[in-house]
C-alpha cells in the first residue's frame, strides 16, 4: 500500500459509493419488479437477471478492450499478489472460466460483474477492481447491483443492521420517523415473502455487478457477515421487505418504494451510544473522541479511521486521548471501541508509548516478489518491522485493565492498531473477529479512466513467529455481540461485557487488599513483566474448584502446564514459571499467553520474555 495515493484514493471511492447510494428519483416510487418481469426477483435465475444486466449499461468497450482490462488484471494478480497465504484459489481455472466468455462477447454490465467476482473470489480486502460507472450507479429500483457491506453513510435506508445466530438482521439503530417505522429491536427477514439468508447466495451466483460499501471482507466468516447485513441496502431489488416489530412481535410487509426519498446519513458503525461520550462526528471530519462513561471511572476512546493527514490528526487526537486518562482524569480501566474503524495507516505509536512501558515488537509486512512463485516474499520496504515496534515509556505505564473492541468493521489498520495494542499485558479483546485485511496493497493500473483497481502486493506477520496474517482476523477473547434486548433498551451488550470483565478485575484488587476471603475468581498480571528468566503468576478462588493454568504461544500452541486439573480450595495463589517448556528447555523471547480455567470460569492474560 502506497500511504498517499491509496489514502486518495480511498477518500474519492468513498464518496463515489455513497453519492451512487443516495435514493433514486421518482421511478422508484412507482416500479414493481413483480409487473414489469412477471415474477419476484427472490425467484430469478442467473439466466433471468442476465438480460436485466445486459440492458442497463449497453454494450460497452469492444471485445478486444475488455480482453486487455482482463488480462491485464489477470496477470497483475498473478505476478504479484501477496495474499495467497491461507486462501489460495485457483486464478489459473478462474481465467479459464471467465476469459472464453468474454472472448465469444459480453455486455458491459456482465463483463464489469465478471471482474467483480473473480476479485471477490480472492477473498481479500484491500484486493477491488471495478467500472466506476456499474457499480457507483445511482441505484433505484430496476437497476441490478448488489450491495455488500453497510460501513458507509447508508443514505438509502435510514437504518442499519446488525446479523442475529439466525441470520435474521436487527436493527441496532434507525433514523426518527424512518419511512418504514424501524426502531432498535426490530428484525428484518427479507423480501417477498423469502428470507435474506437464502435470497443472499442466489444473487452472488447470479453475478450481479457489486458495490462494495466501502470493500469486502478478508475471511469467509467476514464476508457472510458483510453479505447479511448489506440486507437493509438491497432493497433496490424488491418489491416488498418483511420487517418483526420488537414491541408486538407482529411481521409486517411494506413497499419498498417509501423508500425512494430516504436519504439521510446513518454511519454503520456497530456501535450503540455509551452515556457520556459523543461519538465522532464523521460527517464533519473528526476521528477521534474520548471521555469517561457517565457513572463510572471507565475511559472510553473512540477511534474510527487511522487515515493520515499532513498535520496528523488522529495521531495527535489518539495521544491526546491516552495522555487525558491516564494523567488527567481518574480512571480505573479504558475500553477502546475499535468496531468501526476504515482504516489507513499505523498512528496509533504515541499513545501506545504512553501505555506500554517496554518496547515491544508486534509485527511487520512482507511483500511479494513478482514473478511465477505465489509464495515468494521479501522484506516490505515501505513497512518495515521496526516502524512497528512499540516503543514503550520506561515512566509511564498503564497497570489497569484495557479492553478492546472490535469485530467485522475493524477494517485495516483498524484490525492492525487493534492487534498492537492487544500486545499490552492488561488487554482483553471483545467482540467479533476483525475484518482479516492483513495486507499491503498498490493501486493497479487498468489502462482505462473508467476502471479502478487495489491489489494486495504483501501480507502482515507476527514477529516472533513470521506466520502470516493475510486471510486470518484477529479473534476477541471473549465472543459477544449485540442481543436484541439490549439493543431495544439502548444497551450496548458489548460494551457490557466489558464493563463487567473491568469491574472483576477492579473487585478482586480490592477483596486481595482488605485480607478477606476472595469473593470472585480472578487472574492476575504476572510480575515481573517482561520477565527474564521467570516470572510468579497469581490468581484465587471463591470456590473450591478444579484448576488448570496453561501457557500457550501467540499462535495458540501449548508450551507448558503449569496446573494441570487439580483440585483446589477457596483462597489466593501464586506459582512460578522459569520461562521453560515441557521438555525443560528455554524458550524464545516473545508474547506468551497464560490461562486459568476453574470449573466452568476461564480468563487469560499476556506475558512477554525477553532473553
Amino acid at each position: 500500500m502506497r500511504k498517499s495515493l491509496r489514502s486518495v484514493f480511498a477518500a474519492i471511492t468513498f464518496l463515489l459509493l455513497n453519492a451512487s447510494l443516495r435514493a433514486g428519483d421518482s421511478a422508484s416510487e412507482k416500479f414493481n419488479w413483480a409487473a414489469a418481469h412477471g415474477k419476484s426477483p427472490t425467484k430469478f435465475s442467473a439466466a433471468d437477471w442476465r438480460p436485466i444486466i445486459d440492458a442497463a449499461w449497453g454494450q460497452g468497450l469492444p471485445t478486444a478492450q475488455k480482453l486487455q482490462i482482463f488480462d491485464r488484471w489477470w496477470n497483475e494478480v498473478d505476478l504479484q499478489y501477496g495474499a495467497f497465504h491461507n486462501f489460495a484459489p485457483d486464478i489459473f481455472a478462474l481465467r479459464d472460466y471467465y476469459r472464453p466468455e468474454i472472448e465469444a462477447g459480453v455486455s458491459r454490465g456482465r463483463f464489469a460483474a465478471i471482474m467483480n467476482h473473480f476479485t471477490f473470489k480472492l477473498n481479500e480486502l484491500h484486493t477491488w477492481a471495478y467500472d466506476i460507472r456499474v457499480s457507483f450507479t445511482t441505484l433505484r429500483k430496476g437497476i441490478p447491483v448488489f450491495v455488500i457491506g453497510q460501513w458507509g453513510t447508508n443514505q438509502r435506508f435510514g437504518a442499519v443492521l446488525t446479523p442475529l445466530p439466525d441470520s435474521t438482521l436487527l436493527v441496532y439503530k434507525a433514523l426518527p420517523n424512518h419511512p418504514l417505522g424501524l426502531v432498535p429491536g426490530d428484525l428484518v427477514l427479507g423480501y417477498d415473502g423469502v428470507l435474506w439468508k437464502d435470497i443472499y447466495p442466489t444473487l452472488l451466483a447470479a453475478e450481479l455487478p457489486l458495490a462494495l460499501n466501502i470493500v469486502n471482507a478478508a475471511t469467509e466468516e467476514a464476508n457472510t457477515y458483510y453479505l447479511l447485513q448489506s440486507a437493509g441496502l438491497n432493497w433496490h431489488l424488491f418489491d416488498t421487505i418483511d420487517i418483526v416489530k420488537y414491541n408486538t412481535g407482529d411481521t409486517l410487509h411494506f413497499s419498498t418504494n417509501l423508500l425512494a426519498n430516504e436519504n439521510r446519513i446513518m454511519w454503520g458503525s456497530e456501535q450503540i451510544d455509551v452515556p457520556g461520550v459523543k461519538w465522532p462526528d464523521r460527517t464533519n471530519g473528526r476521528r477521534v473522541s474520548w471521555g469517561v462513561m457517565t457513572g463510572t471511572k471507565v475511559g472510553y476512546v473512540y477511534v474510527t479511521s487511522w487515515a493520515a493527514d499532513a498535520q496528523n490528526t488522529i495521531l495527535v487526537q489518539f495521544r491526546n486521548a491516552v495522555d487525558s486518562l491516564m494523567h488527567h482524569t481518574e480512571t480505573e480501566g479504558i475500553i477502546f471501541d475499535f468496531r468501526f474503524n476504515t482504516g489507513g495507516t499505523a498512528l496509533a505509536r504515541d499513545g501506545l508509548v504512553l501505555l506500554f512501558n517496554q518496547t515491544v515488537a508486534t509485527v511487520g509486512f512482507d511483500r511479494r516478489v513478482r514473478g511465477e512463485d505465489h509464495f515468494a516474499m521479501l522484506p516490505d520496504p515501505q513497512r518495515p518491522a521496526s516502524v512497528l515496534v512499540i516503543r514503550g515509556d520506561p515512566n509511564t505505564y498503564y497497570d489497569k485493565p484495557i479492553a478492546i473492541l472490535i469485530g467485522p468493521g475493524s477494517i485495516s489498520a483498524g484490525e492492525l492498531e487493534a492487534r498492537r495494542l492487544s500486545f499490552h499485558p492488561r488487554a482483553r479483546i471483545f467482540g467479533k473477529a476483525a475484518a482479516g485485511g492483513n495486507t499491503g496493497s498498490d493501486n493497479i493500473n487498468l489502462g482505462n479512466s473508467d476502471w479502478s483497481a487495489m491489489l494486495a502486493t504483501g501480507s502482515q506477520y507476527v514477529v516472533s513467529t513470521h506466520e502470516y496474517l493475510a486471510h486470518q482476523a484477529l479473534q476477541p477473547h471473549e465472543k459477544v455481540w449485540f442481543d436484541r434486548d439490549d439493543v431495544a433498551h439502548g444497551v450496548d451488550t458489548v460494551v457490557k461485557a466489558a464493563m463487567e470483565w473491568i469491574a472483576e478485575q477492579t473487585t478482586s484488587v480490592a477483596d486481595e487488599s482488605n485480607g478477606t476471603l476472595p469473593t470472585q475468581i480472578a487472574l492476575r498480571q504476572n510480575y515481573p513483566n517482561p520477565f527474564n528468566p521467570s516470572t510468579v503468576i497469581e490468581y484465587q478462588l471463591s470456590l473450591n474448584s478444579e484448576v488448570s493454568l496453561m501457557v500457550y504461544n501467540i499462535t495458540g500452541q501449548l508450551v507448558r502446564r503449569l496446573i494441570h486439573r487439580q483440585q483446589q480450595n477457596t483462597g489466593a495463589y501464586m506459582i512460578a514459571w522459569d520461562g521453560k517448556d515441557e521438555s525443560g528447555n528455554p524458550l524464545v523471547s516473545g508474547v506468551y499467553v497464560y490461562r486459568l480455567e476453574a470449573g466452568d470460569w476461564v480468563d487469560s492474560r499476556k506475558m512477554i520474555l525477553l532473553r
